[in-house]
């Protein structure tokens, strides 16, 4: 067999298979074989029929069909093995030669085209029924397009061969990790960042008391319904939870607590609040609205004195100078992941910002409209209308699924890198990172690692994305531990961060498609380079999983 790859662009190849006729007869040979095998013909055990009596049996057409499915999709298998192509398409297969170089152009570029419209339908489509259809299947399809009314191409006794083109994934240029430095921010633990904490622990164990006055004061525990009402919602249709709030911990919406100061029970109390740009939830990143509380009661709370006896109802501690030292040892710790999440972040913005990938067009569009639909699919969770989603992020649908593209340019150029990087370094997971990795998600969860573990065994598609989280989890940190790293006091190395991020979105404003409200509502794409962590990483995982399946 000979193989010739000829590269496009744009991540498209065209593979051209030339089979001399000893190949072409030992795949005829092998589907009589089979037939044989199988036996059904009287008088005949199985494997003992002469191939006189097969071929009076059988169609010939049909043979020639059985064998030339076998043999194309065997030797184009081959083939992709070989130089190692990873179809992102289905393949459509041609018998002969390919065209020449400038049809081949001509084809890529229509194929782009196609891609297009093809989107825009399914955007129709899409927006009908406000969901995304999963295609099912791992092993990539192969289709003949020779119809199946027209003479089947191969023929026994001579040569053979044909021809595909269609889009791979990209083989990036990595960036040269001797280049690599990072910057790892050091906290250091005060006393004062000690006595905080101690006096978190007073407040979360106080005592309540019942009190004789009839307003609420600094420190009460409050219990009241509560609503939270956005600002295109009507508070009739809210239905109130009740909730337990402490006054002066200044970690309510609307810094609610404070407001109850000098009520009583039975008032209403009401403060407007706007979530952050910043919001984990999108749909409600720059949104306003009213919080409300109606007082059902509260109680005083006495705060246990900071003694040896307090250090001991809170654990394995005599003194409360055990207690402290503990506390600092938690917080070094707590100091010290920090850090090593902020050079992992480190790691995947040189990664996204010096990687080169070819990036296939019409894979970046299928993983933007995804991205898209998805988008609508959690505001309408919320009540909200991707129209109205936009009217308030003050972008149009243009710049909606700009800024998903962008997004999913960023994302899956990280995974091609990623990908590529852990092959070229050698990294591979062992049991003892998959078990890691487990183990870190049932300590997310709350859970119970045998319970994630026999999750694992019953559903493949979550064992290969804890296998993918362990790979990249690994690969990065090879990375880290092998980069240059220079220590800065972490109020520095968060003051430059902050002015990165700043010149980055300014940078992303310039670029986007149309006004975004101010610190934009909509979520940007990773390609902000400061803003990007490990949970773009996360994300990639998940778009390359989805592609297989495309």
């Amino acid at each position: 067999m000979e193989v010739d790859v000829r590269e496009l662009g744009g991540s498209r190849v065209t593979v051209h298979v030339r089979l001399d006729v000893g190949e072409v007869q030992g795949a005829f040979d092998r589907t009589y074989q089979q037939l044989s095998e199988r036996g059904g013909i009287r008088g005949f055990r199985p494997g003992k029929v002469p191939r006189s009596i097969l071929e009076r049996h059988y169609d010939s057409e049909l043979i020639r069909a059985v064998t030339y499915d076998a043999l194309v999709q065997k030797r184009l298998q081959d083939a992709l093995e070989e130089h190692k192509l990873r179809p992102i398409e289905e393949i459509s297969v041609e018998a002969g030669a390919p065209p020449g170089d400038e049809e081949l152009l001509a084809e890529t570029i229509r194929s782009g085209l196609v891609a297009e419209e093809e989107g825009a339908a399914a955007d129709e489509a899409e927006a009908r029924k406000h969901g995304d259809d999963e295609v099912d299947g791992d092993e990539e399809q192969v289709h003949d397009e020779e119809d199946e009314d027209e003479e089947v191409p191969l023929v026994e006794g001579e040569a053979f061969e044909f021809h595909a083109t269609f889009t791979v994934y990209p083989r990036p240029q990595l960036p040269d990790l001797s280049d690599l430095k990072l910057r790892r921010p050091v906290a250091r633990v005060s006393d004062e960042d000690i006595d905080a904490r101690l006096e978190e622990l007073r407040r979360i164990n106080a005592e309540e008391i019942d009190v004789e006055r009839d307003t609420i004061e600094d420190g009460d525990l409050v219990t009241a319904d509560v609503k939270v009402v956005l600002e295109d919602e009507d508070e009739d249709e809210i239905e109130p939870t009740e909730r337990e709030i402490t006054v002066g911990e200044g970690e309510y919406l609307g810094e609610i607590d404070q407001a109850l100061i000098g009520h009583t029970p039975g008032d209403v109390v009401e403060r407007p609040f706007e979530y952050g740009e910043d919001h984990p939830d999108e749909a409600l990143r720059g949104r306003s609205g009213r919080v409300i509380a109606e007082i059902d009661s509260f109680s005083a709370r006495k705060l246990p004195d900071l003694d040896d006896e307090f250090a001991q109802s809170l654990g394995d501690y005599e003194t409360l100078a055990d207690l402290r030292a503990s506390i600092r040892e938690q917080l070094e710790t707590r100091a010290a992941e920090h850090a090593r999440e902020e050079l992992r972040g480190q790691v995947l913005r040189y990664l996204l910002e010096n990687a080169e990938v070819e990036m296939p067009e019409e894979f970046v569009e299928r993983t933007a409209e995804r991205s898209y639909q998805d988008l609508r699919s959690e505001l309408q969770r919320y009540g909200m209308s991707l129209e109205e989603f936009a009217e308030v992020a003050e972008l149009d649908e243009e710049g909606l699924r700009a800024n998903e593209r962008r997004r999913a340019e960023s994302a899956l150029k990280l995974n091609f890198a990623l990908e590529a990087l852990a092959e070229e370094l050698g990294v591979e997971v062992t049991d003892d990172d998959l078990t890691a990795e487990l183990q870190r998600v049932a300590a997310e969860s709350g859970g119970d690692l045998e319970f994630v573990r026999q999750a694992a065994a019953l559903q493949p598609d979550f064992a290969e994305e804890m296998r993918d989280r362990a790979l990249r989890r690994k690969l990065i940190d090879h990375i880290v531990d092998s980069a240059e790293i220079e220590d800065v006091p972490a109020d520095e190395y968060e003051a430059e961060r902050e002015n990165i991020e700043a010149e980055a979105a300014e940078t992303e404003d310039e670029e986007a498609p149309a006004p975004a409200a101010e610190g934009d509502a909509v979520e940007e794409a990773p390609a902000a380079a400061a803003e990007l962590t490990e949970a773009a990483a996360e994300e990639a995982v998940q778009i390359d999983q989805e592609s297989e399946t495309q």
